[in-house]
């Protein structure tokens, strides 16, 4: 059952490089700007960094593995 379900969501994962760089300069730009003003006392101000972190780490995961495939089938 994992093999099928493995198999299908690989059959749908396919990622837009440019969506993902998007991503990745918009989580890097909101991040830069949030973190000179750090607001540790602050719950939501933490979750927002928290959660723009995640989407920066996210973005550059996707497109390592995304350059990886590439260079993958040229071999």
């Amino acid at each position: 059952m994992t093999n099928a379900l493995r198999s299908r969501l690989g059959d749908y994962y396919d990622p837009d490089p440019r969506a993902t760089v998007i991503c990745l300069l918009g989580s890097a730009f909101t991040l830069a700007m949030m973190l000179p003003i750090a607001d540790l006392a602050n719950s939501y101000h933490d979750f927002g960094v928290v959660g723009t972190t995640l989407a920066l780490l996210g973005s550059i995961a996707i497109l390592v593995d995304h350059r990886r495939r590439r260079e993958t089938e040229r071999d």
